[in-house]
């Protein structure tokens, strides 16, 4: 049987209960999340093959139904909660995740909040991945004092070694802060040992602290600065390529020591179910798995990395070189033919 492409605030039933509701977003390749119609307050997994589409409902519909045109509702809002204290001991950026009992008080799922207990407000970019999808990618930008809800997480996820990245700046009155990230593994003993209530929500959920210090990084004194800058150009001779000779440091030696210095970014090694994903979402999903790859070379002080793209038609190569071009951490790169593989990867010089 074949699956509809249900998108979000696609009308649906179910097929087995005739409940009707609307998709709020999707769990995983082939589950979504509705919300009922009779009971705007419970949302439900289900599988997409268990959902008529409205399409579906139309033609079964008398004729003079069909000409009835309905407005599709927008997708739900995300909430925002803001407290109504002040909080004497704020924690920073902490995510809570809610747990969502079902019918048969099972938990499957948790609702995923962002909260912000400071009195500061950010811009910020938050990615809730697994080695096997991306649960959540959110822009956004986040009140002092309040929590943000980001979407839905699993409870199957946490057998995926999920993690959470994170890249927040402060804003005040003389404009951004300088950007702070972290990147957080989540791991079940952790997440289960976490239940608390959560502030601001006021409902017990499992918290985890992703950001806990805002302040900018006060500057050494000048003569810490002159014998930082002596330590970093004692030696300049020339390298066989020609460049200055740079010494990187690994600002995590263990992770360091497990960095695989290559990324193929073939979409077929990047997810399942991509067969059913049009080409410019396929590219979209390439360039994120590239940024949060280049990110993590950079963060760990990787000299040299390398972004295997493939030949095809250009428009992935042509997309990882723009965004190299913008990137100042970026020393060089090339493309040109290599013994292992060919034309069809990126050689990209950090610093």
């Amino acid at each position: 049987m074949l699956k509809n492409n249900f998108s979000t605030g696609s009308r649906v039933r179910l097929r087995f209960t005739g409940e009707s509701g609307v998709v709020t977003s999707r769990l995983s390749d082939d589950m979504l999340n509705i919300r009922l119609d009779n009971d705007p307050d419970f949302e439900i997994p289900a599988f997409e093959e268990d959902l008529i589409s409205e399409n579906e409902l139309q033609a079964a519909a008398p004729t003079w139904a069909q000409n009835k045109k309905e407005q599709k509702p927008a997708p739900p809002p995300p909430r925002v909660l803001k407290s109504q204290y002040h909080i004497l001991k704020p924690k920073g950026l902490q995510l809570a995740f809610e747990p969502m009992p079902g019918r048969d008080e099972a938990i499957s799922r948790y609702k995923v909040w962002l909260i912000n207990d400071t009195q500061f407000e950010f811009l910020m970019e938050f990615d809730l991945y697994t080695v096997n999808r991306d649960v959540l990618i959110i822009d956004n930008k986040i009140a002092a004092a309040s929590a943000l809800e980001l979407g839905d997480f699993l409870s199957d996820d946490l057998n995926d070694a999920p993690e959470a990245f994170i890249k927040v700046q402060r804003i005040t009155t003389e404009g951004l802060d300088q950007p702070l990230e972290n990147t957080l593994k989540i791991r079940a003993k952790q997440f289960f040992n976490s239940l608390n209530t959560a502030p601001i929500i006021n409902v017990m959920a499992h918290q985890l602290v992703l950001l806990d210090a805002f302040e900018p990084k006060q500057k050494e004194s000048n003569s810490d600065d002159l014998k930082l800058y002596t330590q970093q150009n004692r030696k300049k001779g020339r390298n066989i390529d020609g460049d200055r000779s740079r010494h990187y440091k690994a600002f995590d030696p263990e992770a360091f020591a497990g960095f695989e210095p290559e990324i193929d970014l073939h979409i077929q090694n990047l997810m399942n179910g991509y067969a059913r994903i049009d080409k410019g979402e396929i590219l979209r999903i390439q360039m994120m798995h590239f940024q949060r790859f280049l990110d993590q070379a950079i963060r760990l002080g990787a000299p040299k990395v390398f972004i295997i793209h493939g030949v095809g038609e250009g428009k992935l190569k042509e997309a990882v070189s723009q965004s190299l071009k913008e990137n100042p951490h970026v020393v060089k790169f090339k493309n040109e033919y290599h013994h292992k593989y060919g034309y069809g990867a990126t050689e990209v010089t950090l610093g």
